[in-house]
């Protein structure tokens, strides 16, 4: 049996999918790519999981797609994370390029290393991003920005993807791991619910107009009274104590 390219490890209330392909750039193959879409769908009904974190091994994120193929469209890695109903964060210590980068714009926040880079570069080979690329990245930084990353196909300094607000935090590569590590305890111990609804209300509302906007928003604001979760925070605010989330 092949040693599998794709370490998932579930800490409650945080999962954690990590790219084992150190050697190859962490570069998607169809085994690692069926790995990734196995993984969501199991942590998408996995009623303990309220974070997602994606990482790799070793120094860089990931370097596109190996063996690419028509098992592309079979398993799209990239979607299987996007529709991933938690957030979920990228942490970006090396090079996202191409469909590695695309992966990480599937994410909804990306906090890169000091030392990392990330574009698509998929124009000098003659082909278009085909995992969301061109969809996702002018949401995040507008179009005139992303029709001058897609067409020159410039590597962007970790910097710089901060100031475009691909990177919603950088730290130095040499304590990344600690760092990212506090940002996910942080977010961790907020309501699991909660977190979920402001997800949906962020993403979803982004495509309605905004007075369909407001009332999903009320929508989700309503629903999220009537959770366990929500009764917990009010009585650990008054108590002074931490709160004790179900996710429920």
């Amino acid at each position: 049996m092949s040693k599998s390219k794709l370490l998932t490890r579930i800490e409650p209330p945080v999962a954690y999918l990590r790219l084992q392909r150190p050697q190859a750039g962490n570069r998607i193959d169809e085994q690692l790519a069926q790995q990734l879409c196995d993984a969501a769908s199991e942590i998408e009904h996995d009623d303990r999981v309220a974070l997602v974190v994606v990482e790799a091994a070793g120094d860089r994120f990931c370097a596109g797609v190996e063996e690419g193929g028509p098992w592309q469209l079979r398993c799209d890695f990239v979607d299987a994370i996007g529709q991933l109903t938690r957030p979920v964060i990228a942490a970006v210590r090396g090079d996202a390029i191409d469909e590695g980068f695309e992966l990480a714009l599937a994410c909804d926040l990306r906090v890169f290393s000091d030392k990392a880079r990330c574009g698509l570069t998929q124009i000098a080979g003659g082909y278009l991003p085909r995992h969301g690329g061109t969809q996702r990245l002018p949401r995040i930084i507008g179009r005139g920005r992303a029709l001058g990353l897609l067409l020159t196909g410039r590597l962007l300094q970790a910097v710089e993807a901060e100031r475009m607000g691909i990177a919603c935090q950088i730290f130095p590569k040499r304590n990344f791991d600690a760092s990212v590590a506090q940002v996910v305890t942080e977010l961790a111990a907020k309501g699991p619910v909660a977190l979920r609804y402001a997800k949906e209300a962020i993403l979803k509302g982004s495509d309605l107009t905004f007075d369909q906007g407001m009332r999903l928003e009320e929508d989700l604001y309503v629903l999220l009274q009537t959770t366990e979760d929500r009764a917990e925070g009010v009585a650990a605010f008054l108590k002074k104590r931490r709160p004790r989330y179900s996710g429920k």
